[in-house]
Order: structure tokens, then C-alpha cells, then sequence
């Protein structure tokens, strides 16, 4: 079998893949380990089906509905079988309908069961919500992370965000999120439960697509890039709308409180971030400044702070820290010292 053509969907659905992540023996373990070694390409498919597996293996939220269920049907049978001796005992003919002994009768027994039923019902979804907490995704600076939800959707998260979100979209009417930083979304489609992101601005709402969202405190604007399929934004200040077709930028600034459209010709780079990529697309250089800073976990000061508003363009394809600073050096000019965690930044940059 040709599994360097699987996808991380092949691999989630294999069972000898199955049985690795979730029961590794010697010769299980020993065959995965030495594909990824020869096939290191496949690294980012095998890693996003064996955490798909180890979160979907054990859901509480499971456990504790089938509890409900089981309740559900107890009360129900307890109700028949009530119901069952009240038409035994109805009175002959001409008789007197005297309550019982202790002045209940069958109906008002009839009503404590279904009290007692309403109470244990919401006491146990009580303890549901208590032991199903809402989930905290953080990554830190020079960290990203991925993350599958419940219901199928995958989120690639970047350096230093945080993604909230509930354990389960069971019951609920949509499957709500917040993010703080920035995320690429690919939506498990569900016309019937909209997918909507949270941020400190805008609302994102969709059925199914995938789209990048970048809204991290310190930037001036909060950026929806859509790949595929179609969202709608929503503005918190004012409840401005767009909708967002393929290769479309939703742009919200912050200081002005506006939100805006913008056509990019390759929106896909917008999420090169997820191979290691950087893309600033005439960006002031606070801006690359915070990203640079995310991005390698460093802290970075700028001598010349005029230099702050200067704009740069430029993709920076996998490289480190001290090869960025190089690019910088040798278009304009300037020199940097390194200083463990701390870089500095010398010279005027846009004379």
C-alpha cells in the first residue's frame, strides 16, 4: 500500500495506523517511526490524524449523555408503572374518589415524578457543563499548535494566541469560538449550526470554509483572509457588514473603527505562516517589529523610532532570526546586536 499518498483523513481511517496511536506495540511503533523517517513530507498529515484520534478515542461528553439517555428512560418507566397502578385502583362504580392516606393522590404523585425527573435532568446537565468545561487553547511566543474540535473542523493556531471554545456543540444552536491572536479555520460544513468566531471587534460567521484570522492586541487592524467558501463580518462597534468571497480581505481598523474590502490576487499566502513562511505586505515596521518578536520569542527595540513607521514588503521563506535581520542589513543599511533574548536594531531605515 502506497501510504506516502495518504492524506491525514487516510491515515485517521486505517486501522493499522489506528491501532499505533491509540494501542503502540514494538512492530507498530517500529513501522510508523521508520515511515516518518523516510518520509518526512508526511510529517504534518501523520501528527494531524494521531491527534485527531486521541481526541475523538474518549469524549466525557459522551459518557455523560448516554447518562441522560439512561435517566430518560427510568423516569419513563417509573411514570407507566405509576400510571399503571392508578388504573388498578380507579374506584367501582358509585364510589367515593377519596385521596390516599396522607391526602396524595395518584395525579399529585403523578407531578412529584415529574419534579423529581425536571430536577435530576437539570442537576445532571449541571454536572455535564461543570465536567465538560470550555477548552483554552494557548500557544507562546515561537510555538504553534493545531487543534480539532469536536465536530470536525481543524484549527491551525500561530505564536502567542488563545483559542476558547466548548468541549461539545451538542445542544447548542451554533458552534461559537473567541480568538485572541491569529488562527487559520478549515469549518466542518453543518447548514444547520453556523460556525461563528469571536474576536475583540468582529464577528465571523460560516457554514463551512476555510479562512485565516489575525487579531492580536497589539495590531492596529484585525485581517479575515478567506481561501474558500464564503463568511460574513460583522462589526461589533456598529454591526457593519461584508461578505467575503475567495481571495477577499475583510480589514477592521481599530483606531478608526472602520471595516473594509480588499482584493488579494494570492490569498493563499496569507496563511504561509503554517510552513514556516512570513509574508509582510507593505507593513509598517512596529508591525514586522511584533511579528519578528511572536514569531523567534525575542524582544526586540528599535533604535531610530522614526524608523517604526517605515513600510517594507517581503516573504521570508523559512529562516531565522539572524538571516531576517541580515535581508534588513543588506537592503537597508542598517546593522542589529543580538543580546541572548533581547535584539537591537541600529541605524535609520527609509532615510
Amino acid at each position: 500500500m502506497n501510504y506516502s499518498a495518504f492524506s491525514s483523513d487516510d491515515f485517521i481511517k486505517y486501522d493499522y495506523f489506528q491501532q499505533w496511536v491509540l494501542s503502540p506495540d514494538e512492530s507498530n511503533s517500529r513501522f510508523w517511526e521508520d515511515f516518518i523517517r523516510q518520509h518526512p513530507y508526511k510529517q504534518v498529515e501523520v501528527q494531524e490524524a494521531r491527534q485527531f484520534l486521541l481526541l475523538f478515542h474518549f469524549r466525557e461528553s459522551d459518557v455523560f449523555q448516554s447518562r441522560i439517555s439512561s435517566l430518560k428512560k427510568r423516569i419513563d418507566a417509573e411514570i407507566d408503572q405509576t400510571e399503571r397502578h392508578a388504573i388498578q385502583e380507579t374506584p367501582l362504580a358509585g364510589a367515593l374518589n377519596l385521596p390516599r392516606k396522607g391526602g396524595v393522590g395518584v395525579s399529585a404523585f403523578r407531578r412529584y415524578w415529574y419534579a423529581a425527573a425536571a430536577v435530576a435532568l437539570v442537576l445532571l446537565t449541571a454536572a455535564l457543563y461543570f465536567l465538560n468545561p470550555t477548552v483554552n487553547e494557548v500557544t507562546a511566543r515561537g510555538h504553534r499548535t493545531f487543534v480539532t474540535l469536536e465536530d470536525g473542523t481543524k484549527i491551525w493556531l500561530n505564536a502567542e494566541s488563545r483559542l476558547t471554545y466548548p468541549k461539545s456543540f451538542r445542544g447548542k444552536e451554533t458552534r461559537e469560538i473567541h480568538l485572541e491572536g491569529e488562527a487559520y479555520f478549515d469549518v466542518a460544513e453543518n447548514k444547520q449550526k453556523p460556525f461563528i468566531v469571536h474576536t475583540s471587534d468582529i464577528r465571523i460567521k460560516v457554514l463551512g470554509t476555510s479562512f485565516n484570522v489575525k487579531s492580536y492586541g497589539k495590531d492596529r487592524t484585525i485581517e479575515t483572509t478567506l481561501i474558500q467558501g464564503k463568511v460574513t463580518i460583522e462589526s461589533s462597534i456598529d454591526s457593519t457588514k461584508l461578505t467575503l468571497m475567495p481571495n477577499q480581505q475583510a480589514v477592521f481598523e481599530k483606531e478608526s473603527k472602520t471595516l473594509f474590502l480588499e482584493h488579494k490576487d494570492e490569498a493563499a499566502d496569507y496563511t504561509s505562516w503554517r510552513d514556516g513562511q512570513l509574508l509582510f505586505d507593505d507593513r509598517p515596521l512596529s508591525d514586522i517589529v511584533n511579528e519578528l518578536e511572536r514569531w523567534f520569542n525575542v524582544t526586540i527595540e528599535v533604535e531610530d523610532r522614526a524608523s517604526l513607521n517605515c513600510h517594507f514588503s517581503a516573504k521570508v521563506d523559512n529562516k531565522t532570526l539572524e538571516q531576517v535581520l541580515e535581508l534588513f542589513k543588506d537592503a537597508e543599511g542598517i546593522d542589529y546586536r543580538i543580546d541572548g533574548a533581547k535584539v537591537f536594531i541600529l541605524g535609520k531605515l527609509c532615510n
